[in-house]
């Protein structure tokens, strides 16, 4: 779809809301979700946005069920052989680059991560949701952060400013777990099979993978559209 200008009617103006569903170990959700983010900067009034972080878990086993090994050995199960999976790594790398972003595959460490969700559906209640997950998705595709362990997490979280004492208390139970499930049960319901998958107003689904230009394009026309009677 091409970009054209859309003119706003302010009588109209109102809440747009964007659920984004992805995970922290899926390498196009990194860039996709900046995308969103970089769209969302781009149109006339940001403001009237709210971005919603929902857990989507592409590997929901514990792990004991899961294979041992690094992210190129977890990728041979589903591409077939590690080159494989090196390749498909190679391929986001450089749109990653391209967007701008630092992308170290050969440092990931697959693992569970419900956890990491629940710690998004906790930074919620603090307005913190975007930076924590941002910071996530940096941390554990350049640096190695390994996404299922709590001492990592808690760091993690501590530094982008919640609370380390809440942060542990949450990772020591099951708190925000619902949460985390519903999310998953709402994509389904909505149809949403992959992420990095956003939807605007529970109307309009977008890859969240498409260029920067076609999100933000796609954003401003949907925010003209009327809302549901």
């Amino acid at each position: 779809m091409s970009s054209r200008h859309v003119s706003i009617d302010p009588s109209r103006t109102r809440t747009i809301d964007l659920d984004l569903w992805s995970d922290f170990v899926c390498a196009h959700c990194y860039y996709g979700t900046r995308r969103v983010a970089g769209a969302v900067a781009r149109q006339p009034d940001p403001g009237l946005f709210r971005l919603r972080w929902r857990g989507f878990e592409l590997d929901p086993r514990p792990a004991e069920e899961r294979p041992t090994g690094d992210l190129y050995d977890y990728l041979a199960r589903f591409n077939g052989s590690r080159e494989a999976g090196r390749a498909a790594m190679n391929t986001i790398k450089a749109i990653a680059t391209a967007d701008g972003l630092p992308f170290h595959a050969d440092r990931a460490r697959p693992g569970n991560t419900a956890d990491a969700h629940r710690l998004i559906h906790l930074a919620g209640t603090e307005g913190r949701q975007t930076e924590l997950a941002q910071r996530l998705y940096t941390a554990y595709w350049t640096e190695g952060l390994p996404i299922a362990d709590h001492d990592a997490l808690a760091g993690t979280a501590e530094r982008t400013g919640l609370d380390g004492g809440r942060v542990r208390e949450v990772l020591s139970g099951d708190e925000f777990a619902d949460e985390v499930v519903r999310d998953q049960q709402l994509a389904l319901r909505m149809g949403i099979m992959g992420v990095p998958t956003v939807v605007v107003n529970r109307r309009w689904s977008l890859s969240a993978a498409l260029p920067l230009e076609t999100l933000a394009a796609q954003l401003l026309r949907l925010t003209a559209e009327p809302p549901e009677a």
